[in-house]
């Protein structure tokens, strides 16, 4: 665990001539309303970065990026990561005027969209886990579409509230964003046994995200996330509904296009778009 921080402490230490415009752009990645995980990946990558080129940050080559990033062995997503990152930390440099030259960032595409829905058999190991912490989080992510961070943070005094609809669950989104999401009666029986945390630990007094999810998906097959049941929850709603907009909303998504990452359309619904045009 020592050797685990000291190198991730060491990767983000910044070399000479980084650290006081690193510190300027994380007061304004702050000041625009950044979430703090954000913030943390994109001034990793700039750490990267600069310990990689191992000179000032406005007196490097123009092609410094390009050089950096073609000799690393990165999947498409990480690599668009690590170039949004540092694009975001240049552009921002330029516009305040701290240089007059920004490195050429290539764009990367996006990585095709592949979802993989858990199975009903999946969800069932989790129901059959004989842990009630699994079987509840499962039902959460796979029964309300919530992710891992928004399961673990459930304070049950907090975020259980009565509308003239019924009970409503208040979901903290990422991106610090909230967003109220219908319950059932099942499980909002469930959840009034509790008061505060559902999940209680010692990060901001609940369990971590990462935590969590390890121990949900332990209970599945192999291969298979505590994510995949979000998966599961949009696949299902929308074949059962097709509201893409209303999904979009309790997912938390910014735009009906992200909701559409998620889904994955069975071969039947592909069949009838077909016919109907034959």
């Amino acid at each position: 665990m020592l050797l685990r921080k000291y190198l991730y402490m060491r990767k983000l230490t910044m070399p000479g001539g980084w650290a006081e415009p690193a510190t300027a752009y994380k007061r304004f990645l702050l000041a625009s309303g950044r979430s703090a995980k954000t913030v943390s990946l994109r001034l990793d990558w700039v750490a990267r970065f600069a310990r990689a080129v191992e000179v000032p940050p406005f007196q490097i080559e123009e092609t410094a990026v390009i050089d950096w990033s073609s000799a690393q062995d990165w999947s498409q997503a990480t690599r668009r990561s690590a170039h949004q990152s540092i694009k975001g930390f240049y552009s921002w440099a330029y516009t305040y005027g701290l240089t007059s030259v920004v490195p050429t960032i290539p764009s990367v595409r996006k990585t095709p969209p592949n979802p993989h829905p858990a199975s009903d058999a999946a969800l069932e190991a989790c129901l059959l886990a004989g842990d009630w912490r699994v079987s509840l989080a499962a039902r959460l992510a796979a029964g309300l579409g919530l992710r891992r961070c928004e399961v673990a943070c459930i304070n049950v005094d907090r975020d259980l509230v009565t509308d003239e609809s019924g009970s409503v669950l208040l979901v903290h989104g990422k991106g610090g964003k909230t967003r109220l999401v219908p319950l059932t009666e099942a499980l909002s029986g469930e959840l009034r046994r509790f008061n505060g945390f559902i999940f209680p630990g010692q990060e901001n007094g609940h369990v971590s995200p990462a935590w969590l999810g390890r121990l949900v998906s332990r209970a599945m097959p192999a291969g298979v996330t505590m994510h995949a049941l979000r998966h599961r929850f949009t696949t299902r709603a929308y074949r059962q509904t097709r509201d893409l907009v209303a999904l979009q909303k309790v997912l938390g998504h910014s735009s009906p296009e992200t909701t559409l990452v998620y889904l994955q359309l069975a071969d039947d619904a592909l069949r009838r778009v077909v016919e109907a045009a034959a």
